[in-house]
This record gives structure tokens, sequence and C-alpha cells, in this order.
């Protein structure tokens, strides 16, 4: 594997990251091909990019997570940790029982219990970025009414 081109990648995604938040919000310019698919311009950050592209993006208009929002929260927790073969109930339970874990990662991230966790996941900076908005969900009063971004 070629580290120096990983480390020049990853250096380009966090400057443009770091560049954009600057900003309220941004949008993606995209093209659309022949049948029709539509591909982000920006080559080193967007939405259907790497791991940690995706884990650094956020909407720019927060929105209620409503009735079922903490819900699938806790499915996509399991699910970037590969339990995307069970269903939605026990994908939950699952995000329910590593909650001491989730805790932990979002108030400790780089502890050596909470690293090695995440980084277990198969994409463990969306992993990390839904751990600090679950808790965040969950410490906010009641979770229908934390506006997630």
């Amino acid at each position: 594997m070629d580290l120096h081109s990983l480390r020049c990648s990853l250096i380009n995604q966090l400057h443009v990251a770091m560049e954009m938040s600057k900003y309220g919000g941004f949008y993606f310019a995209h093209n659309l091909d022949f049948r029709g698919r539509a591909y982000p311009i920006p080559p080193h950050l967007n939405h259907l990019g790497s791991d940690i592209c995706r884990g650094l993006l956020k909407f720019a208009e927060k929105k209620a997570l409503g009735p079922k929002g903490l819900f699938w929260m806790k499915v996509h927790l399991a699910n970037l940790f590969g339990k995307n073969k069970i269903n939605y109930n026990d994908r939950a339970a699952w995000t329910e029982a590593q909650m001491p874990l989730v805790t932990l990662t979002a108030r400790e991230p780089l502890c050596e219990e909470a690293l090695a966790w995440w980084q277990r996941a198969d994409d463990p900076w969306q992993a990390l970025a839904t751990c600090l908005e679950l808790r965040a969900a969950l410490d906010s009063g009641p979770p229908p009414a934390f506006l997630s971004n």
C-alpha cells in the first residue's frame, strides 16, 4: 500500500473540509451521465467519497429526529459495524448493547478502549461521527426533538 499517496489524499480531504467549514453550508456541483446518474464534481470531499469524507460531512440544515429517528440512527451504527444482515430491530438492539462503548467513544474517542472499538467498524470514521451524534441525541433531552444534521 502506498502510504504517501494515502497521506496526500487525506491532507487534501482535510484541507477542503477545513476551508468549507468556514461557511454555513455549501452545495456540490454534479455531472450527469447518459443514464441520468449524478456524480459530484469535487474530487476530494463529497458524499460519495471515502469513509473519512462521509464521516466529515454534515447537513447544513438541521432537522428534528422525529419519533423513529433515534431507532434509525441505531440501525445505521449497526450497519457500519457490518451487522446489516440481521433485521432492523436486532440491529437497534445490538447498538443498545454497545451503548457503554458508544458513550465512551463520544466522550473520549482516542482512549485505548474506545479507539480499539470504533476502528473495528467497516467504516470507522462514519461510526465515530454516528457515535457523537447518537450520544448528543440521547443527552439532549427527548430524542425526537433533537436537531440532527
